[in-house]
């Protein structure tokens, strides 16, 4: 594009201006320019690029769908070993409470006793595991590093599952 003399002149005015200020002589639209002739001087660059931003655009709903099955499965499992767990101790409970033995040893712990027996209450041991055992499951969080990341990028959270 050729720059008339009026247009030229002012232009370097300006510039002599801005020197004189010591502030810098760059031009906005000079600077737009150049980036429009890069894009325009480099076509297969610009292609790529813009293929390269809608392909991850097209492809993140995907992939997070499946990324959000794959860790809630994962999750779910650790849930069931767990619930497993606390269901096999309930089962041993339950055999240890059949018999009149373990209804007495039940009955003691809880504080009672027979007519001929005297009651000697014991404290600073250790709590029974068995008396939470209907409390709310907590799993320890043992995730990497890059599958926190993940589950950030993703959007993943635990509460989607429970």
């Amino acid at each position: 594009m050729a720059e008339t003399r009026t247009a030229r002149r002012r232009r370097e005015a300006a510039e002599a201006k801005a020197r004189e200020r010591g502030g810098s002589t760059f031009d906005v639209r000079e600077r737009a320019g150049s980036i429009g002739d890069a894009a325009r001087s480099h076509p297969g660059i610009i292609i790529t690029l813009v293929a390269v931003i809608l392909a991850v655009v097209m492809l993140y709903a995907p992939t997070r769908n499946y990324y959000v099955a794959w860790r809630s499965s994962q999750d779910l499992q650790a849930y069931y070993q767990a619930i497993s767990e606390q269901n096999e101790a309930l089962l041993q409970d339950v055999g240890r409470l059949t018999s009149q033995e373990g209804i007495e040893d039940e009955a003691r712990r809880r504080g009672l006793i027979k007519e001929d027996e005297t009651s000697v209450v014991v404290e600073g041991l250790p709590e029974d595991e068995l008396s939470d055992l209907f409390a709310e499951i907590e799993l320890e969080d043992t995730r990497p590093w890059y599958i926190k990341v993940l589950d950030v990028v993703f959007f993943y959270s635990t509460d989607s599952w429970q």
